[in-house]
């Protein structure tokens, strides 16, 4: 890009990089990301389109910029999401939460209204979008959220900071539910939540770049038909929830059934409910201990 001199030269600049890179929202994102680099509001970009531009956060925006017409996801170019209300760091060591995620959050929080106090694990937690939600939603819930990344931890206790419920949130490093089983928390888990990698091998082929070349293979890749993890999910996790403890389950397209007749599901718990995204498509899983 050449070099600019006031807001409207620099964002027609971005618009047409954006634009050449096959962005689809171009004019949007170009004004996200000067609205970010410069710390100006959309008002005064619109309303002062010849102001002068200071040279360092000129060159600041010009390579976010490039971030960005590279296929970055905006998010990780911006360093934030917003997820049921809420601002989460997000960082390329983790997920970036999706709208459809927060179907867990309001399952959840259906399911423990009534609760006196409950116990909820948060496995896979990733940026800790699904812990830090239910913390502010449900305060007198005592949260434990599990990750096999500590990058990922890392990043998800810089949220819970952010948002005032990190005394609220034990953060535990491991993989899936081992780890946990020979602790104190054995039949006392209430509800388990989990967002685990369910993109099955074939999906992975089809992933656009945005996705595949920048978000952590690690977070999404879920063996060769998507739920290997939620396998081994649904065979460790009775050792951990109580008598009529809960597991909330997101899947992808076509998964849903096949969960559901897993020999883990009909031998250890009931099916309380199936719930679809905005799209139509089975998303969510809500299964319920069932003791013979």
């Amino acid at each position: 890009m050449p070099p600019f001199t006031s807001y409207s030269q620099l964002y027609r600049g971005a618009v047409e990089m954006l634009t050449h890179a096959g962005i689809s929202n171009p004019r949007h994102e170009a004004l996200w990301i000067l609205e970010y680099a410069l710390g100006v509001t959309r008002l005064e970009l619109h309303t002062n389109p010849d102001a002068p531009l200071d040279a360092e956060k000129c060159r600041r925006a010009v390579s976010l910029f490039h971030r960005r017409a590279l296929r970055e996801p905006i998010q990780y170019v911006l360093g934030t999401q917003e997820f049921f209300g809420l601002d989460f760091i997000v960082r390329p060591e983790v997920l970036i939460p999706r709208p459809e995620t927060e179907l867990l959050v309001e399952e959840t929080i259906t399911l423990l209204r009534s609760e006196t106090r409950p116990v909820i694990l948060d496995v896979g937690t990733g940026s800790g979008c699904l812990a830090i939600s239910l913390a502010v939603h449900l305060p007198r819930a005592m949260i434990i959220a599990s990750d096999r990344s500590v990058a990922a931890l890392h990043i998800a206790r810089l949220n819970a900071m952010r948002l005032g419920v990190s005394q609220r949130i034990l953060w535990v490093a491991g993989d899936l539910l081992a780890h946990l089983l020979s602790g104190n928390l054995a039949g006392k888990v209430t509800a388990i939540i989990a967002n685990l990698p369910y993109i099955s091998h074939e999906e992975w082929d089809h992933l656009s770049p945005d996705v595949k070349d920048f978000e952590p293979r690690l977070a999404l890749d879920g063996g060769p038909d998507g739920l290997d993890l939620y396998r081994r999910l649904l065979r460790e996790a009775p050792g951990l929830l109580s008598s009529e403890g809960c597991m909330v389950m997101e899947v992808g397209i076509g998964q849903a059934d096949l969960l559901c007749r897993e020999p883990s599901v009909t031998h250890a718990f009931k099916i309380l409910k199936v719930r679809p995204d905005l799209q139509g498509i089975p998303r969510v899983v809500c299964v319920q201990r069932h003791l013979a």
